[in-house]
């Protein structure tokens, strides 16, 4: 997650909603696109698809997330994607 996050604002806490927001937008997409094919993608292109499908802003998205933080998103991502897409989970791991 954290390649996705360079050049974000630098805001160091989100609520958990928002925590939410940001791990199910990642894995319905790496479950759309695949692991490999979202996390290439232009940053450009990354903050068009999060803002026009979330009711959030890409530069509310913690570029240093402290450990809970990160925590909390890795494993509501996780979930997510072992719940819809498990054959992308190992490639997700893999980053």
């Amino acid at each position: 997650m954290s390649s996705l996050l360079q050049g974000v604002a630098l805001a160091n806490t989100t609520s958990r909603e928002q925590q939410s927001v940001i791990a199910r937008w990642t894995g319905e997409n790496i479950c759309k696109m695949g692991t490999e094919r979202f996390y290439a993608l232009p940053e450009d292109d990354v903050r068009k698809l999060f803002e026009s499908q979330t009711s959030m802003r890409y530069d509310d998205i913690p570029l240093n997330p402290s450990e809970s933080e990160r925590n909390r998103i890795t494993s509501q991502l996780t979930g997510y994607i072992s719940a819809v897409c498990p054959g992308e989970l190992e490639n997700y791991r893999k980053l």
